[in-house]
């Protein structure tokens, strides 16, 4: 009896031991990006590049309208033959466009994430190092919303913006 009461003191002592050397800290990463001057040049790269997807799908729109509008004009004198013909192309063009609009939606992301990639690590990298420097056993990002209370936590954005010479 005597020998579990002492191990739970022990065990008590070394938890609140190991709390009183803990230190937190907290950061929002997305507010630190977006001072970053490396996410300005990736949003304006990816304007560009989804600028060209935009141009073709607005061609692909007004071809589509053209043939639905001659189609519409002409149709009461048109052969069966030759609606069915017509239908199927306008049908085949729909679906080429709804192709089209998935593979350029797929390969914008993909665009994103390899121009976000690199700034995101070197904000990673400055957070570690500072988290390291100051000896900080955690570090919360307030943008995910997955901090709940921060009183005894540090916001450590200004050593990260000056580890990142922001």
């Amino acid at each position: 009896m005597k020998n579990s009461i002492l191990i739970a003191i022990l065990v008590m002592a070394a938890t609140t031991l190991t709390a009183q050397t803990q230190k937190f800290g907290h950061i929002d990463s997305d507010a630190l990006m977006s001072l970053m001057p490396e996410k300005a040049k990736a949003e304006k790269d990816m304007e560009v590049f989804a600028k060209e997807f935009q141009s073709a799908l607005e061609a692909m729109a007004k071809e589509y309208e053209v043939k639905v509008a001659d189609y519409q004009g002409k149709e009461k004198d048109m052969t069966a033959l030759v609606k069915q013909t017509k239908v199927k192309e306008i049908t085949d063009l729909e679906r080429r466009i709804q192709e089209f609009q998935g593979q350029a939606q797929g390969e914008i992301q993909k665009k994103e994430q390899e121009l976000l990639a690199p700034i995101i690590e070197k904000a990673r990298k400055a957070i570690d190092a500072v988290a390291t420097e100051k000896g900080y056993t955690y570090i919360f990002d307030n943008s995910s919303g997955v901090l709940l209370f921060a009183k005894d936590s540090e916001n450590i954005a200004a050593d990260v913006k000056a580890k990142l010479g922001l």
